[in-house]
Protein backbone atom coordinates (compact mmCIF):
# COMPACT_ATOMS: atom_id res chain seq x y z
CA UNK A 1 0.00 0.00 0.00
CA UNK A 2 1.40 3.43 -0.99
CA UNK A 3 2.18 5.70 1.93
CA UNK A 4 1.76 9.48 2.03
CA UNK A 5 4.10 11.87 3.90
CA UNK A 6 2.46 13.97 6.60
CA UNK A 7 4.01 17.27 7.73
CA UNK A 8 3.05 19.98 10.22
CA UNK A 9 3.45 23.56 8.99
CA UNK A 10 3.95 26.01 11.87
CA UNK A 11 3.46 29.78 11.50
CA UNK A 12 4.10 32.53 14.04
CA UNK A 13 1.17 34.93 13.72
CA UNK A 14 3.02 37.54 15.79
CA UNK A 15 5.92 37.61 13.29
CA UNK A 16 8.46 37.53 16.12
CA UNK A 17 6.71 40.09 18.36
CA UNK A 18 5.75 37.47 20.95
CA UNK A 19 9.36 36.39 21.35
CA UNK A 20 10.52 40.00 21.71
CA UNK A 21 7.71 41.51 23.82
CA UNK A 22 5.86 38.72 25.64
CA UNK A 23 7.97 39.00 28.80
CA UNK A 24 7.14 42.70 29.05
CA UNK A 25 3.45 42.31 28.20
CA UNK A 26 2.66 39.05 29.94
CA UNK A 27 5.34 38.53 32.53
CA UNK A 28 6.02 35.23 30.73
CA UNK A 29 8.20 34.42 27.75
CA UNK A 30 6.47 32.98 24.66
CA UNK A 31 8.31 32.00 21.49
CA UNK A 32 5.36 32.71 19.23
CA UNK A 33 1.61 32.81 18.64
CA UNK A 34 1.15 29.65 16.64
CA UNK A 35 -1.04 28.79 13.67
CA UNK A 36 -0.63 25.31 12.22
CA UNK A 37 -1.76 23.33 9.21
CA UNK A 38 -1.22 19.68 8.32
CA UNK A 39 0.12 18.85 4.86
CA UNK A 40 -0.95 15.52 3.37
CA UNK A 41 -2.20 14.29 -0.03
CA UNK A 42 -0.57 17.38 -1.65
CA UNK A 43 -2.77 19.83 0.28
CA UNK A 44 -2.40 21.91 3.43
CA UNK A 45 -5.44 21.45 5.71
CA UNK A 46 -6.30 23.85 8.51
CA UNK A 47 -9.23 25.09 10.57
CA UNK A 48 -10.70 28.53 11.21
CA UNK A 49 -13.93 30.47 11.41
CA UNK A 50 -15.03 29.14 8.01
CA UNK A 51 -14.47 25.54 9.07
CA UNK A 52 -11.97 23.07 7.63
CA UNK A 53 -10.12 24.61 4.70
CA UNK A 54 -7.30 23.63 2.38
CA UNK A 55 -4.84 25.22 -0.01
CA UNK A 56 -1.64 24.31 -1.85
CA UNK A 57 1.07 23.86 0.80
CA UNK A 58 2.61 27.10 2.05
CA UNK A 59 0.41 29.52 0.06
CA UNK A 60 -1.41 31.30 2.88
CA UNK A 61 -1.18 35.10 2.99
CA UNK A 62 0.99 34.86 6.09
CA UNK A 63 3.78 33.52 3.89
CA UNK A 64 5.84 30.33 4.13
CA UNK A 65 5.85 28.39 7.42
CA UNK A 66 8.41 29.28 10.07
CA UNK A 67 8.95 25.60 10.88
CA UNK A 68 8.09 22.30 9.21
CA UNK A 69 7.82 19.19 11.38
CA UNK A 70 7.90 15.76 9.73
CA UNK A 71 5.12 13.69 11.33
CA UNK A 72 5.98 10.55 9.36
CA UNK A 73 3.99 8.55 6.82
CA UNK A 74 0.37 7.45 6.67
CA UNK A 75 -1.03 4.42 4.93
CA UNK A 76 -4.62 5.63 5.21
CA UNK A 77 -6.23 5.76 1.72
CA UNK A 78 -7.41 9.15 0.54
CA UNK A 79 -11.04 7.95 0.36
CA UNK A 80 -10.99 6.94 4.03
CA UNK A 81 -9.37 10.24 4.93
CA UNK A 82 -12.06 12.06 2.96
CA UNK A 83 -14.81 10.27 4.88
CA UNK A 84 -13.16 11.26 8.16
CA UNK A 85 -12.74 14.86 7.00
CA UNK A 86 -16.39 15.14 5.96
CA UNK A 87 -17.52 13.80 9.32
CA UNK A 88 -15.30 16.21 11.26
CA UNK A 89 -16.40 19.17 9.12
CA UNK A 90 -20.09 18.48 9.84
CA UNK A 91 -19.63 17.98 13.57
CA UNK A 92 -16.58 18.73 15.72
CA UNK A 93 -14.97 21.24 13.36
CA UNK A 94 -17.89 23.23 12.01
CA UNK A 95 -16.92 26.85 11.38
CA UNK A 96 -19.26 28.14 14.09
CA UNK A 97 -17.43 26.11 16.73
CA UNK A 98 -14.13 27.86 16.19
CA UNK A 99 -12.71 29.63 19.23
CA UNK A 100 -9.29 31.25 19.23
CA UNK A 101 -8.34 29.80 22.62
CA UNK A 102 -10.42 26.67 23.17
CA UNK A 103 -11.06 25.12 19.75
CA UNK A 104 -8.72 26.45 17.12
CA UNK A 105 -6.46 25.55 14.21
CA UNK A 106 -4.05 23.70 16.52
CA UNK A 107 -6.88 21.61 17.98
CA UNK A 108 -7.69 20.44 14.47
CA UNK A 109 -4.06 19.89 13.48
CA UNK A 110 -3.55 17.69 16.54
CA UNK A 111 -6.70 15.70 15.72
CA UNK A 112 -5.71 15.21 12.08
CA UNK A 113 -2.13 14.28 12.97
CA UNK A 114 -3.34 11.63 15.39
CA UNK A 115 -5.77 10.23 12.85
CA UNK A 116 -3.17 9.93 10.09
CA UNK A 117 -0.05 8.99 12.04
CA UNK A 118 -1.00 8.32 15.67
CA UNK A 119 1.30 11.20 16.69
CA UNK A 120 0.43 14.46 18.43
CA UNK A 121 1.73 17.85 17.38
CA UNK A 122 4.37 19.44 19.69
CA UNK A 123 3.08 20.25 23.19
CA UNK A 124 4.47 23.80 23.13
CA UNK A 125 1.78 24.53 20.52
CA UNK A 126 -1.18 22.84 22.21
CA UNK A 127 -0.18 24.27 25.62
CA UNK A 128 -0.09 27.87 24.40
CA UNK A 129 -3.68 28.81 25.44
CA UNK A 130 -3.20 27.59 29.01
CA UNK A 131 0.10 29.47 29.25
CA UNK A 132 -1.58 32.63 28.00
CA UNK A 133 -4.56 32.28 30.36
CA UNK A 134 -2.28 31.90 33.34
CA UNK A 135 -1.37 35.60 32.99
CA UNK A 136 -3.47 38.70 33.89
CA UNK A 137 -3.44 39.86 30.25
CA UNK A 138 -4.60 36.44 29.12
CA UNK A 139 -7.64 36.73 31.36
CA UNK A 140 -8.50 40.07 29.73
CA UNK A 141 -8.21 38.50 26.28
CA UNK A 142 -10.52 35.68 27.42
CA UNK A 143 -13.11 38.24 28.53
CA UNK A 144 -12.95 40.16 25.25
CA UNK A 145 -13.23 36.99 23.15
CA UNK A 146 -16.19 35.68 25.15
CA UNK A 147 -17.93 39.04 24.78
CA UNK A 148 -17.31 38.91 21.01
CA UNK A 149 -18.71 35.39 20.84
CA UNK A 150 -21.85 36.37 22.73
CA UNK A 151 -22.52 39.28 20.37
CA UNK A 152 -21.67 37.49 17.11
CA UNK A 153 -24.94 35.68 16.53
CA UNK A 154 -26.16 37.24 13.28
CA UNK A 155 -25.90 35.19 10.10
CA UNK A 156 -23.27 36.84 7.87
CA UNK A 157 -24.17 37.93 4.35
CA UNK A 158 -23.89 35.19 1.80
CA UNK A 159 -24.25 32.26 4.19
CA UNK A 160 -27.11 29.94 4.93
CA UNK A 161 -27.22 28.49 8.47
CA UNK A 162 -29.11 25.43 7.26
CA UNK A 163 -26.18 24.62 4.96
CA UNK A 164 -23.32 25.28 7.34
CA UNK A 165 -20.40 22.96 6.83
CA UNK A 166 -16.62 23.01 7.09
CA UNK A 167 -15.95 25.04 4.01
CA UNK A 168 -12.65 25.12 2.21
CA UNK A 169 -10.90 28.24 1.10
CA UNK A 170 -9.14 29.54 -1.96
CA UNK A 171 -5.37 29.28 -2.01
CA UNK A 172 -4.84 32.61 -0.29
CA UNK A 173 -7.66 32.24 2.28
CA UNK A 174 -8.30 35.98 2.58
CA UNK A 175 -11.40 35.49 4.74
CA UNK A 176 -9.51 33.29 7.20
CA UNK A 177 -6.67 35.82 7.48
CA UNK A 178 -9.20 38.60 8.07
CA UNK A 179 -10.69 36.64 10.94
CA UNK A 180 -7.27 36.08 12.47
CA UNK A 181 -6.60 39.82 12.23
CA UNK A 182 -9.90 40.56 13.97
CA UNK A 183 -9.15 38.20 16.81
CA UNK A 184 -5.59 39.46 17.14
CA UNK A 185 -7.10 42.95 17.43
CA UNK A 186 -8.90 41.73 20.55
CA UNK A 187 -5.53 40.89 22.03
CA UNK A 188 -4.22 44.34 21.14
CA UNK A 189 -7.28 45.91 22.80
CA UNK A 190 -6.50 43.93 25.91
CA UNK A 191 -2.92 45.22 25.84
CA UNK A 192 -4.20 48.79 25.76
CA UNK A 193 -6.79 48.23 28.50
CA UNK A 194 -5.83 48.82 32.16
CA UNK A 195 -5.16 45.66 34.13
CA UNK A 196 -7.62 44.83 36.94
CA UNK A 197 -6.49 45.18 40.54
CA UNK A 198 -7.31 41.57 41.29
CA UNK A 199 -6.60 38.80 38.83
CA UNK A 200 -8.79 35.78 39.58
CA UNK A 201 -9.23 33.33 36.71
CA UNK A 202 -12.39 34.22 34.82
CA UNK A 203 -15.11 31.55 35.09
CA UNK A 204 -16.23 29.66 32.00
CA UNK A 205 -19.88 29.48 31.04
CA UNK A 206 -21.53 26.40 32.48
CA UNK A 207 -22.01 24.68 29.12
CA UNK A 208 -21.14 26.26 25.79
CA UNK A 209 -20.00 23.20 23.88
CA UNK A 210 -23.10 22.90 21.69
CA UNK A 211 -24.63 26.37 21.92
CA UNK A 212 -24.51 28.00 18.49
CA UNK A 213 -25.41 31.39 19.97
CA UNK A 214 -22.27 31.34 22.08
CA UNK A 215 -19.92 30.54 19.20
CA UNK A 216 -18.06 32.93 16.92
CA UNK A 217 -19.94 33.38 13.65
CA UNK A 218 -18.03 32.45 10.52
CA UNK A 219 -17.08 35.43 8.33
CA UNK A 220 -18.76 36.21 5.01
CA UNK A 221 -17.31 35.02 1.69
CA UNK A 222 -14.25 36.89 0.37
CA UNK A 223 -15.11 40.53 -0.44
CA UNK A 224 -18.63 39.49 0.46
CA UNK A 225 -20.17 42.31 2.48
CA UNK A 226 -23.29 43.26 0.49
CA UNK A 227 -22.41 41.15 -2.55
CA UNK A 228 -24.72 38.17 -2.52
CA UNK A 229 -24.27 35.56 -5.23
CA UNK A 230 -26.92 35.18 -7.93
CA UNK A 231 -28.54 31.75 -7.93
CA UNK A 232 -31.31 30.10 -9.91
CA UNK A 233 -34.37 28.31 -8.52
CA UNK A 234 -34.09 24.56 -8.79
CA UNK A 235 -36.49 22.11 -10.40
CA UNK A 236 -38.68 19.79 -8.35
CA UNK A 237 -36.07 17.33 -7.15
CA UNK A 238 -38.60 14.51 -6.79
CA UNK A 239 -39.69 14.91 -10.39
CA UNK A 240 -36.08 15.09 -11.62
CA UNK A 241 -35.30 11.86 -9.73
CA UNK A 242 -38.37 10.11 -11.17
CA UNK A 243 -37.55 11.19 -14.73
CA UNK A 244 -33.94 10.01 -14.37
CA UNK A 245 -35.16 6.65 -13.16
CA UNK A 246 -37.52 6.33 -16.12
CA UNK A 247 -34.96 7.66 -18.61
CA UNK A 248 -32.16 5.34 -17.55
CA UNK A 249 -34.53 2.42 -17.07
CA UNK A 250 -33.11 -1.06 -17.58
CA UNK A 251 -29.81 0.35 -18.86
CA UNK A 252 -28.89 1.24 -15.30
CA UNK A 253 -26.96 -1.44 -13.37
CA UNK A 254 -28.14 -2.26 -9.86
CA UNK A 255 -25.20 -0.45 -8.25
CA UNK A 256 -25.96 2.72 -10.23
CA UNK A 257 -29.63 2.53 -9.26
CA UNK A 258 -28.52 2.38 -5.64
CA UNK A 259 -26.29 5.44 -6.13
CA UNK A 260 -29.20 7.38 -7.65
CA UNK A 261 -31.42 6.41 -4.71
CA UNK A 262 -28.73 7.59 -2.27
CA UNK A 263 -28.37 10.90 -4.11
CA UNK A 264 -32.11 11.47 -3.90
CA UNK A 265 -32.13 10.58 -0.19
CA UNK A 266 -29.30 13.03 0.45
CA UNK A 267 -31.05 15.78 -1.52
CA UNK A 268 -34.33 15.37 0.37
CA UNK A 269 -32.92 14.94 3.88
CA UNK A 270 -31.72 17.61 6.27
CA UNK A 271 -27.99 18.23 5.93
CA UNK A 272 -27.73 18.01 9.70
CA UNK A 273 -28.13 14.23 9.35
CA UNK A 274 -24.49 13.15 9.52
CA UNK A 275 -25.40 9.58 8.51
CA UNK A 276 -26.10 10.73 4.96
CA UNK A 277 -23.33 12.18 2.83
CA UNK A 278 -22.25 12.47 -0.77
CA UNK A 279 -19.13 10.68 -1.96
CA UNK A 280 -16.93 10.69 -5.04
CA UNK A 281 -18.88 7.68 -6.36
CA UNK A 282 -22.12 9.70 -6.44
CA UNK A 283 -20.52 12.52 -8.44
CA UNK A 284 -18.78 10.04 -10.75
CA UNK A 285 -22.15 8.42 -11.49
CA UNK A 286 -23.71 11.77 -12.45
CA UNK A 287 -20.68 12.94 -14.44
CA UNK A 288 -20.58 9.65 -16.37
CA UNK A 289 -24.10 10.48 -17.55
CA UNK A 290 -22.97 13.97 -18.60
CA UNK A 291 -20.04 12.78 -20.74
CA UNK A 292 -21.78 9.74 -22.23
CA UNK A 293 -22.01 9.71 -26.01
CA UNK A 294 -24.86 7.17 -25.93
CA UNK A 295 -27.39 8.95 -23.70
CA UNK A 296 -29.78 11.53 -25.09
CA UNK A 297 -29.50 15.21 -24.24
CA UNK A 298 -32.66 15.19 -22.09
CA UNK A 299 -31.09 12.64 -19.71
CA UNK A 300 -27.95 14.78 -19.42
CA UNK A 301 -30.08 17.83 -18.67
CA UNK A 302 -31.82 15.95 -15.85
CA UNK A 303 -28.42 15.06 -14.40
CA UNK A 304 -27.39 18.73 -14.55
CA UNK A 305 -30.62 19.73 -12.81
CA UNK A 306 -29.88 17.24 -10.05
CA UNK A 307 -26.46 18.86 -9.65
CA UNK A 308 -28.02 22.33 -9.55
CA UNK A 309 -29.69 21.20 -6.36
CA UNK A 310 -26.75 19.26 -4.89
CA UNK A 311 -24.13 21.97 -5.42
CA UNK A 312 -26.00 24.30 -3.09
CA UNK A 313 -24.95 21.95 -0.29
CA UNK A 314 -21.63 22.69 1.39
CA UNK A 315 -21.10 19.05 2.31
CA UNK A 316 -21.54 17.97 -1.31
CA UNK A 317 -19.19 20.74 -2.47
CA UNK A 318 -16.60 19.59 0.05
CA UNK A 319 -16.46 16.18 -1.60
CA UNK A 320 -15.42 17.94 -4.81
CA UNK A 321 -12.91 20.12 -2.95
CA UNK A 322 -11.12 17.15 -1.41
CA UNK A 323 -11.46 14.86 -4.43
CA UNK A 324 -8.30 14.43 -6.56
CA UNK A 325 -10.46 14.09 -9.69
CA UNK A 326 -12.55 16.91 -11.19
CA UNK A 327 -15.67 15.28 -12.67
CA UNK A 328 -17.89 18.37 -12.87
CA UNK A 329 -15.20 20.68 -14.19
CA UNK A 330 -14.09 18.11 -16.76
CA UNK A 331 -17.69 18.09 -17.99
CA UNK A 332 -17.52 21.88 -18.47
CA UNK A 333 -14.32 21.44 -20.51
CA UNK A 334 -16.00 18.76 -22.64
CA UNK A 335 -19.04 21.00 -23.15
CA UNK A 336 -16.77 23.87 -24.19
CA UNK A 337 -15.18 21.73 -26.89
CA UNK A 338 -18.51 21.28 -28.70
CA UNK A 339 -18.95 23.46 -31.76
CA UNK A 340 -22.75 23.40 -31.50
CA UNK A 341 -23.72 22.59 -27.91
CA UNK A 342 -27.35 21.96 -27.02
CA UNK A 343 -28.58 25.38 -25.89
CA UNK A 344 -30.79 23.98 -23.13
CA UNK A 345 -28.01 21.80 -21.72
CA UNK A 346 -25.59 24.75 -21.81
CA UNK A 347 -28.10 26.99 -20.05
CA UNK A 348 -28.68 24.44 -17.29
CA UNK A 349 -24.91 23.94 -16.87
CA UNK A 350 -24.46 27.68 -16.32
CA UNK A 351 -27.26 27.64 -13.76
CA UNK A 352 -25.52 24.73 -12.03
CA UNK A 353 -22.29 26.71 -11.67
CA UNK A 354 -24.15 29.79 -10.43
CA UNK A 355 -25.83 27.71 -7.74
CA UNK A 356 -22.45 26.34 -6.68
CA UNK A 357 -21.69 29.90 -5.54
CA UNK A 358 -24.49 29.87 -2.95
CA UNK A 359 -22.18 28.83 -0.07
CA UNK A 360 -18.73 29.90 1.09
CA UNK A 361 -17.39 26.44 0.33
CA UNK A 362 -18.73 26.77 -3.21
CA UNK A 363 -16.83 30.03 -3.68
CA UNK A 364 -13.75 28.30 -2.32
CA UNK A 365 -14.10 25.38 -4.73
CA UNK A 366 -14.63 27.60 -7.78
CA UNK A 367 -11.80 30.02 -6.94
CA UNK A 368 -9.20 27.33 -6.19
CA UNK A 369 -6.01 28.06 -8.18
CA UNK A 370 -4.40 24.64 -7.67
CA UNK A 371 -3.27 23.36 -11.08
CA UNK A 372 -4.34 20.02 -12.55
CA UNK A 373 -4.58 18.52 -16.01
CA UNK A 374 -6.80 16.24 -18.08
CA UNK A 375 -5.48 12.91 -19.26
CA UNK A 376 -5.53 13.98 -22.92
CA UNK A 377 -4.18 17.50 -22.40
CA UNK A 378 -0.60 18.46 -21.55
CA UNK A 379 -1.39 22.06 -20.56
CA UNK A 380 -2.52 22.46 -16.96
CA UNK A 381 -5.62 24.27 -15.75
CA UNK A 382 -7.27 24.98 -12.39
CA UNK A 383 -10.77 25.20 -11.00
CA UNK A 384 -10.95 28.98 -11.38
CA UNK A 385 -9.37 28.88 -14.87
CA UNK A 386 -11.86 26.24 -16.03
CA UNK A 387 -14.92 28.07 -14.72
CA UNK A 388 -13.72 31.48 -15.97
CA UNK A 389 -13.04 30.16 -19.47
CA UNK A 390 -16.41 28.37 -19.51
CA UNK A 391 -18.06 31.64 -18.48
CA UNK A 392 -16.26 33.65 -21.17
CA UNK A 393 -17.08 31.05 -23.82
CA UNK A 394 -20.76 31.09 -22.82
CA UNK A 395 -20.89 34.91 -22.90
CA UNK A 396 -19.77 34.77 -26.51
CA UNK A 397 -22.60 32.51 -27.69
CA UNK A 398 -24.25 34.75 -30.28
CA UNK A 399 -27.94 34.07 -30.87
CA UNK A 400 -28.36 32.47 -27.43
CA UNK A 401 -29.58 35.45 -25.43
CA UNK A 402 -30.84 33.38 -22.50
CA UNK A 403 -27.49 31.59 -22.29
CA UNK A 404 -25.59 34.89 -22.41
CA UNK A 405 -27.70 36.47 -19.67
CA UNK A 406 -27.24 33.42 -17.44
CA UNK A 407 -23.49 33.65 -18.10
CA UNK A 408 -23.60 37.29 -16.98
CA UNK A 409 -24.88 36.06 -13.61
CA UNK A 410 -22.02 33.57 -13.44
CA UNK A 411 -19.57 36.36 -14.29
CA UNK A 412 -21.02 38.43 -11.46
CA UNK A 413 -20.57 35.53 -9.03
CA UNK A 414 -16.97 35.10 -10.15
CA UNK A 415 -16.37 38.78 -9.43
CA UNK A 416 -17.15 38.32 -5.72
CA UNK A 417 -14.13 36.22 -4.63
CA UNK A 418 -10.55 37.26 -5.34
CA UNK A 419 -9.42 35.91 -8.72
CA UNK A 420 -6.32 36.63 -10.75
CA UNK A 421 -5.97 39.92 -12.61
CA UNK A 422 -5.64 38.04 -15.88
CA UNK A 423 -8.97 36.23 -15.49
CA UNK A 424 -10.68 39.43 -14.29
CA UNK A 425 -9.45 41.20 -17.43
CA UNK A 426 -10.53 38.36 -19.75
CA UNK A 427 -14.07 38.16 -18.39
CA UNK A 428 -14.40 41.95 -18.25
CA UNK A 429 -13.38 42.34 -21.89
CA UNK A 430 -16.06 39.87 -22.95
CA UNK A 431 -18.69 41.57 -20.77
CA UNK A 432 -17.87 45.00 -22.22
CA UNK A 433 -18.12 43.64 -25.76
CA UNK A 434 -21.52 42.14 -24.96
CA UNK A 435 -22.72 45.47 -23.53
CA UNK A 436 -21.57 47.67 -26.40
CA UNK A 437 -21.93 45.47 -29.50
CA UNK A 438 -24.84 45.97 -31.95
CA UNK A 439 -27.77 43.60 -31.75
CA UNK A 440 -30.79 42.89 -29.58
CA UNK A 441 -30.54 44.62 -26.19
CA UNK A 442 -30.07 42.75 -22.94
CA UNK A 443 -32.70 42.94 -20.24
CA UNK A 444 -32.25 45.79 -17.77
CA UNK A 445 -31.62 43.26 -14.98
CA UNK A 446 -28.84 41.68 -17.03
CA UNK A 447 -27.30 45.12 -17.62
CA UNK A 448 -27.27 45.80 -13.89
CA UNK A 449 -25.61 42.44 -13.18
CA UNK A 450 -23.09 43.05 -15.97
CA UNK A 451 -22.13 46.47 -14.60
CA UNK A 452 -21.92 45.03 -11.09
CA UNK A 453 -19.46 42.42 -12.33
CA UNK A 454 -17.36 45.03 -14.15
CA UNK A 455 -17.30 47.22 -11.03
CA UNK A 456 -16.19 44.29 -8.88
CA UNK A 457 -13.50 43.25 -11.35
CA UNK A 458 -12.21 46.83 -11.52
CA UNK A 459 -11.76 46.64 -7.74
CA UNK A 460 -9.66 43.49 -8.21
CA UNK A 461 -7.55 44.83 -11.07
CA UNK A 462 -6.83 48.47 -11.92
CA UNK A 463 -6.03 47.22 -15.41
CA UNK A 464 -9.74 46.44 -15.92
CA UNK A 465 -10.68 50.12 -15.61
CA UNK A 466 -7.71 51.08 -17.83
CA UNK A 467 -8.81 48.59 -20.50
CA UNK A 468 -12.40 49.86 -20.44
CA UNK A 469 -11.23 53.46 -20.85
CA UNK A 470 -8.92 52.40 -23.68
CA UNK A 471 -11.96 51.13 -25.62
CA UNK A 472 -13.29 54.71 -25.80
CA UNK A 473 -16.84 53.50 -25.17
CA UNK A 474 -19.59 55.85 -26.36
CA UNK A 475 -21.53 55.80 -23.11
CA UNK A 476 -24.22 58.10 -24.51
CA UNK A 477 -25.04 55.51 -27.16
CA UNK A 478 -25.10 52.74 -24.56
CA UNK A 479 -27.46 54.81 -22.40
CA UNK A 480 -29.70 55.40 -25.41
CA UNK A 481 -29.86 51.64 -25.98
CA UNK A 482 -30.73 51.02 -22.33
CA UNK A 483 -32.82 54.05 -21.23
CA UNK A 484 -34.13 52.35 -18.07
CA UNK A 485 -30.53 51.72 -16.95
CA UNK A 486 -29.38 55.25 -17.78
CA UNK A 487 -28.61 56.26 -14.19
CA UNK A 488 -26.56 53.19 -13.29
CA UNK A 489 -24.69 53.41 -16.61
CA UNK A 490 -23.87 57.05 -15.92
CA UNK A 491 -22.65 56.25 -12.41
CA UNK A 492 -20.51 53.38 -13.68
CA UNK A 493 -18.93 55.36 -16.52
CA UNK A 494 -18.03 58.19 -14.13
CA UNK A 495 -16.44 55.70 -11.71
CA UNK A 496 -14.38 54.08 -14.46
CA UNK A 497 -13.19 57.40 -15.85
CA UNK A 498 -12.29 58.89 -12.47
Amino acid sequence: MAETPVKLYIYDLSKGMARALSQMWLGKHLDGVWHTGVVAYNKEYFYGGMGIENCPPGTLQMGPPDTVVDLGLTGIPFELFLDWMNGMAMTTFKGSRYHLLDHNCNTFSNEMAQFLTGKSIPSYITDLPSELLSTPLGQQIRLLLDQAANSATATPVGTDPSREFGSTSSARSAAYDAEEEELMAAAQAAVNAPLPRATPRLPRDADTSDSEDDMLSSPPPPRGEAKKPLVFPTSDITEVYAQLQRGLGTMMPAEDAELLDEIFEFATTSENNALLSMSKNHFTFLSDILVSEELKSNIKILSVKMLQYLLQSSSAINVLRFCPEHPILEYLIMLGRQRSPDSEELLEAIKMMCNACSTTSGFSWLSDETEWSLEDVVEKTSNVDTVAHFCTWSLGKQGMKEVQEAAIKLAYNLSIPEITDQLAEQISATLLKLLTQPGPPLTDTAVQHLLGALANFSDVSTQVAHNINAQAVDWNSVQAKYPKSKDILSTFSQKIQS
